[in-house]
């Protein structure tokens, strides 16, 4: 059996944040950094989408929306087939 943690270590290991929101794998952000990316993301969305911009999107949401669409009619042809046959 693995020795008791100290009880300064448990509270340590129990951050503010729930376990499942902590970051895995993640590298923290340098807050210095943080600022830079703060002020550019400030800027882009500062300034607005044009209507050539959104229309753009509005396609390319489109398309993969019919994708999308293609993909579970496939899946659920197959699905249908499949418990058809076990029938």
């Amino acid at each position: 059996m693995p020795p008791e943690k100290p009880a300064d270590e448990q509270a340590a290991s129990r951050a503010t944040q729930p376990a499942d929101e902590r970051p895995h794998g993640v590298v923290v952000i340098n807050p210095n950094d943080q600022a830079r990316w703060l002020a550019l993301a400030d800027v882009a969305l500062s300034r607005g989408a044009t209507a050539g911009e959104v229309a753009e999107t509005e396609v390319l949401a489109r398309e993969e929306q019919t994708a999308i669409k293609k993909h579970i009619r496939r899946t659920a042809e197959k699905v249908k087939r499949q418990s058809k046959s076990k029938q």
